[in-house]
């Protein structure tokens, strides 16, 4: 069958609403990263416990994304956007009535946290039912590269914001308008069905290997586990530069260094913005380069951003605004080189009847990883009064993420026991 009959141009529609969602979460849950002190003085607590406040989010992420793989396959995309949109959305409006409590924003930041799961999951099945097999890549890298995007409006957002109204509880309340936005196109635009052709085709194509292949059967693949473990070590890296990185520039030296909330969003924004690039990049790797296998992807990624994150600890680079600025770029440009070939991956080696679920499995293991970076992180910038460690900790993350890549192999490695 001819790739543009059977997919209608209207699937770039999808993936750009799609891609208005995920911008609009990640800004709400990266807009406290640039003036968390500011949170943590007024909240009357230590930058350790306001860490958590980042942690928070990657915790729930974590525990509802196998959920949210579950519903989006029983109840489709549209459902699960507007759901993750309203996680986001409602606590960051009503915050300026409940941010005077740090249990109560910590709350608030554990519901938000699940509309990144929730979002996020539906790229799987996205990428997998409307999009042909030579696209993949290309539409993994603009949906993952959404996470970048609204992550670097929001390093810029939030201080700008913050410096107009002074009140952190009303910067987190304004810069949540997008997602209100996010829900109105959801619920006009990607309500409509699958035509009928792009339902029966993967059943065609994947029959031979879907036959008895189940989500229990899945989990027993080698290359679930190898999968999952790199996303665990990639958002451990992700979170950490993203959440933690713009503290570090933030906060008064000796803690940080010592930039101050606007300078460290500006600098921030290098290392972000790159990731929207990378993503792209990435995807027409994946695609045109390696034809499809993740694993050169992975290890290239993975290996830029171990090297770089460590030497922004270096007076020799954080003394430079210049050499700071490179080193951001390579160490935010290598994760995100990632996204869409293990995106891709997941879509083209599980059966569309568990891609949602097995996504959101991927997904919600590794979110952990995000977890224990942040946790960890913030756990050791308490206790030793700075990032140092909390730093190293993310470039051995991707190291270990680096020598996994070694061991993802093609597709052929999802075999049915």
């Amino acid at each position: 069958m001819d790739e543009r009959v059977m997919y209608p141009s209207y699937r770039w529609v999808i993936a750009l609403v799609t891609c208005v969602a995920i911008i609009s979460v990640a800004i709400d849950l990266i807009g406290y990263a640039p003036i968390l002190e500011e949170v943590a003085k007024d909240l009357k607590v230590d930058m350790g416990t306001a860490t958590n406040l980042m942690a928070a989010c990657t915790l729930t992420a974590a525990i509802v994304f196998i959920w949210a793989g579950v519903l989006c396959d029983k109840y489709g995309i549209a459902f699960v956007l507007v759901l993750g949109l309203l996680c986001a959305s409602v606590p960051a409006t009503f915050m300026p009535w409940i941010g005077r409590s740090y249990k109560l924003v910590f709350f608030s930041r554990l519901v938000q946290g699940a509309s990144i799961a929730f979002i996020t999951t539906t790229v799987g099945p996205i990428l997998a039912l409307w999009f042909p097999p030579k696209e993949k890549g290309l539409a993994g890298g603009l949906l993952t590269s959404s996470l970048s995007i609204g992550s670097a409006i929001g390093v810029v957002a939030s201080p700008a914001v913050f410096l107009a109204v002074a009140s952190w509880q009303k910067t987190v309340a304004i810069i949540s308008v997008p997602g209100w936005i996010g829900i109105v196109l959801a619920l006009m635009i990607t309500r409509r069905p699958l035509p009928s052709e792009i339902i029966s085709e993967p059943s065609k194509t994947m029959k031979s290997n879907q036959d008895g292949f189940t989500f229990r059967n899945a989990l027993f693949s080698p290359v679930t586990w190898i999968g999952s473990f790199i996303m665990f070590f990639g958002a451990w890296t992700f979170q950490s530069l993203y959440n933690l990185v713009p503290v570090y520039l933030a906060s008064e030296a000796p803690m940080g260094l010592g930039f101050g909330p606007m300078m460290a969003g500006k600098l921030s924004l290098p290392l972000i913005v790159v990731g929207i690039f990378a993503t792209f990049a990435g995807g027409i790797f994946y695609d045109k380069v390696v034809k499809g296998n993740a694993s050169p992807v992975v290890i290239i990624g993975f290996l830029l951003t171990a090297i770089f994150t460590y030497l922004i600890l270096s007076p020799f680079v954080h003394k430079n605004l210049m050499l700071l600025v490179v080193c951001l770029m390579i160490a935010g440009w290598g994760v995100a080189f990632t996204n869409p070939s293990i995106a891709a991956f997941v879509a083209v080696n599980y059966p569309p009847s568990i891609v949602g679920r097995m996504f959101g499995f991927w997904l919600g293991f590794g979110s952990f990883g995000g977890v224990a970076g942040l946790f960890l992180g913030g756990m050791v910038v308490a206790k030793f009064g700075n990032f140092n460690l909390a730093i190293t900790m993310i470039s051995l993350a991707a190291g270990i993420g680096f020598i996994l890549g070694i061991f993802l192999k093609p597709k052929h490695s999802v075999r049915i026991r």
